[in-house]
């Protein structure tokens, strides 16, 4: 039964093979015809296209060194191919960009290129440059400067508030020349002892407001800020007046007269006065009346901005003692 099988098999081969080697000639036309059928029918139903698509343009091959400003943003990439190809991609496989390896400090109007996936054809870019400035990356050391705002418990007072000295700035060229200066804020409210607070540091411009695109480093700084027991007292005010030669003071009248002077206890509760700005009486006057500023000790603050001076002199008694016709002569009075 097996062998009746494979001999009717056998049979089925030899008559395939004797039908194969038949028409050669005309099989192999039917096959080439039909071929360029396949190729017909497939472009036509699937036919080269064009298309565009706006990407934002980006930047390749940025050195560290360099900070790059360009007009445009977004760039039109006409590309063709295949209707299907156009199914099948992703918005991530089109980017335009410009390479700005090959250039320095400038101005310049850089090519625009593209990156698009195999198979496609790219036709244009529009606009074909990117009008870019770039400039040198630089470091700078600033000062810091503080802004304190608040007020510590009662009867005490802030003697001081330590920060390091200065940061470091980084930024483009031209925005590291508009900083005018490195600044804080620093908040008291209310406490009673000494406390450590950490405080934001920004670049301002001579307007007060933050640059952007500027890197502080460090970008915020502890301020230790101390606070003492505060003392408030009132203090008499003296004239430091300098008269011509010959002359001598009559009267020295400092209007007001005292003032309340206020700081850390271990600084004003030793002062027992307070002298003016020294004043000079000029020549030929015997009567001189003036407004000057009160000395004011480091770290206080008194109630008075300034004071009238007024000064009656008289002739100087005559001496037969006198060393010096040339001297001037100089008094700490209230008169």
């Amino acid at each position: 039964m097996e062998n009746e099988k494979l001999k009717g098999f056998l049979l089925f081969l030899e008559q395939l093979k004797d039908r194969l080697s038949r028409n050669t000639t005309k099989k192999i036309i039917a096959l080439v015809l039909s071929m360029a059928l396949w190729v017909y029918v497939m472009g036509a139903q699937n036919p080269v296209i064009e298309d565009s698509y706006r990407s934002k343009v980006h930047l390749k091959n940025n050195s560290t060194k360099y900070e790059v400003f360009f007009d445009a943003t977004e760039a039109r990439v006409t590309l063709s191919a295949p209707r299907s190809y156009f199914v099948d991609y992703k918005d991530s496989d089109i980017q335009a960009y410009i390479d700005v390896s090959d250039y320095g400090e400038g101005e310049y109007d850089i090519p625009i290129e593209a990156t698009y996936p195999r198979g496609f054809e790219l036709n244009k870019i529009t606009p074909t440059t990117v009008h870019a400035r770039i400039e040198p990356i630089l470091e700078l050391q600033k000062d810091i400067e503080l802004t304190v705002s608040g007020a510590p418990a009662p009867n005490t007072t802030v003697r001081s508030i330590q920060v390091p000295n200065t940061i470091v700035i980084i930024g483009p060229k031209s925005k590291i020349a508009r900083v005018n200066k490195v600044h804080g804020f620093v908040v008291i409210s209310g406490e009673s002892e000494s406390f450590t607070l950490n405080v934001p540091i920004n670049s301002l411009d001579e307007n007060g407001r933050d640059i952007e695109g500027i890197r502080e480093v460090p970008d915020s700084v502890d301020a230790f800020v101390e606070i003492v027991r505060s003392m408030k007292k009132s203090v008499p005010l003296v004239a430091d007046v300098t008269i011509p030669n010959g002359k001598e003071i009559s009267k020295v009248s400092v209007d007001p007269d005292n003032a309340t002077i206020e700081g850390a206890e271990d600084i004003v509760s030793p002062i027992e006065l307070l002298q003016t700005v020294p004043i000079t009486v000029p020549a030929g006057l015997n009567n001189y009346k003036t407004t000057t500023k009160v000395i004011v000790p480091n770290d206080t603050k008194i109630n008075v901005e300034e004071v009238t001076v007024t000064v009656e002199l008289k002739d100087a008694a005559t001496s037969d003692n006198s060393t010096s016709d040339n001297a001037e002569t100089n008094s700490n009075s209230n008169g």
